[in-house]
């Protein structure tokens, strides 16, 4: 059990009390693993998505690839209001304050919708320079601007369905977004089938028909999610009355610890910008590539992210608690696990990787470039494997204005300086870019465990 806590803990005697091992182990897969299973699935999902979308073409399949960058920078803000819910409301349920819970995701709703739908008007009306800066070209601006159009019309829908479900993930309730989300998935899985090739009589609607199920698919989640937080009468329950539709201490509270997390998604979403620019000069075959790379890769990403949703739960509900030793003990024992997953995936992608690259396209020059990139990128899984599960339990503590810098500093500079000259003047092309990130995310990993290491966290107000 030693080994699960620092040096800092033994000194200063917060090592009481800490449960067995496989106590700890239990706990963090019981909220750990549906998270996980959930945002594999939607991977999953997303991949044969991509594949469908591959079908149609190389021009297809880099349009749709070119617009995930841009879709991931209108969800920063996003990204960074569940950050504060997670982290306020994980702390109130461990201080057993339900009330105040309630009363922050009530307002947690109320300022994403508020935000969502000012994006959504932007990204409508912005579409076509935000595309062409994101790397289209004229053989991709039709297919992109199509997509784009259509996802981004119910942005404003995701940013609620988003800020409730980080609301029952800070709670432990992981097992109903794992449904909510799947069941989205799914459906949008089947529109697709109906859409892109015209299948059942529906029209043959093709990027335009991906665009569409995603976008029906996201609606009919956002509808879930109303209906659950709204109904039901567990602990996030928000049907209870307050005198003003905008509570300004509760709205602070939020702004304060999501500030932090927003500007680090902007510095991320820059730095994931700036990759994409430098990929996608390398032609739309480069892009096509990368975009099976990155499906692939992101299927490990997504396993380990819900470990880092399990860690912040847990260590924002332990310091409410102010169990601090078994918070570190979480956090340190998510590490361990998420790096022998990450060892496992990286096992997986390598035995079924020609199998699965042939599963996107039939362009044989495509599928030979992807395979043999994949091949040395994959081993991007283990530095983030450790840095994501890290930095949710650093969040968890409210320490995101730490996180935030380590951010802004490595994926804004390192990542987009070591790719574009291990691209370019280095001439690795393609793998350079990966390669790039693999430093960033060590680096990152490095910096991060320090922080939790140091253990200042603990006394963080929230």
């Amino acid at each position: 059990m030693s080994m699960l806590l620092s040096k800092k803990f033994k000194e200063t005697n917060l090592d009481k009390d800490l449960p067995k091992f496989w106590t700890l182990v239990k706990n963090i897969l019981k909220i750990s693993i549906p998270a996980a299973l959930e945002t594999l699935l939607i991977g999953i999902i997303g991949l044969i998505d991509t594949m469908m979308v591959g079908g149609i073409g190389v021009n297809a399949l880099a349009a749709v690839s070119i617009c995930q960058q841009p879709v991931f920078v209108t969800l920063a803000a996003s990204v960074g209001i569940n950050v504060g819910i997670t982290t306020i409301i994980a702390r109130r349920k461990g201080e057993g304050k339900e009330l105040d819970a309630k009363r922050t995701m009530k307002q947690a709703v109320y300022l994403s919708g508020l935000i969502g739908l000012i994006l959504t008007i932007a990204s409508i009306v912005f579409a076509k320079p935000f595309l062409f800066l994101a790397g289209a070209d004229s053989d991709t601006i039709d297919y992109a601007l199509q997509y784009f159009k259509v996802v981004s019309s119910v942005l404003t829908f995701n940013y609620i369905r988003l800020a409730i479900c980080a609301g029952f993930r800070a709670i432990g309730r992981t097992k109903l977004t794992l449904i909510v989300n799947v069941l989205a998935n799914i459906i949008n899985l089947i529109l697709n089938y109906c859409f892109i090739n015209g299948n059942f009589g529906f029209p043959k609607l093709e990027v335009c028909g991906a665009a569409i199920a995603t976008a029906i698919s996201n609606f009919i989640a956002f509808l879930i999610c109303i209906v659950i937080i709204y109904t039901s009468n567990g602990f996030l329950n928000i049907r209870i009355n307050e005198e003003k539709l905008f509570s300004k201490d509760i709205i602070n509270t939020l702004i304060k610890f999501s500030i932090p997390a927003f500007i680090e998604q902007c510095f991320m979403r820059f730095g994931f910008f700036m990759i994409g620019i430098i990929v996608n000069h390398l032609g739309s075959e480069v892009v096509a590539m990368n975009a099976i790379i990155s499906g692939i890769i992101s299927l490990a990403f997504n396993v380990t992210d819900g470990f880092a949703t399990g860690a912040s739960a847990l260590v924002g509900n332990g310091l409410g608690e102010k169990k601090y030793a078994i918070v570190f003990a979480y956090a340190r024992l998510s590490q361990i696990i998420s790096f022998i997953i990450g060892l496992l995936m990286i096992a997986f992608i390598l035995t079924f990787r020609v199998f699965v690259c042939e599963l996107f396209t039939r362009d044989l020059s495509v599928i030979e470039g992807a395979n043999s990139t994949l091949r040395i990128a994959v081993v991007v899984i283990l530095p983030q494997s450790l840095q994501w599960v890290t930095t949710g339990a650093l969040r968890g503590a409210g320490d995101v204005k730490f996180t935030a810098r380590t951010s802004m500093l490595s994926v804004a500079i390192i990542r987009p300086l070591f790719s574009y000259m291990l691209c370019y003047p280095l001439g690795l092309g393609l793998l350079g870019s990966w390669i790039g990130m693999f430093i960033d995310q060590t680096i990152r990993f490095i910096i991060n465990n320090a922080r939790l290491n140091n253990i200042k966290w603990i006394k963080i107000s929230v």
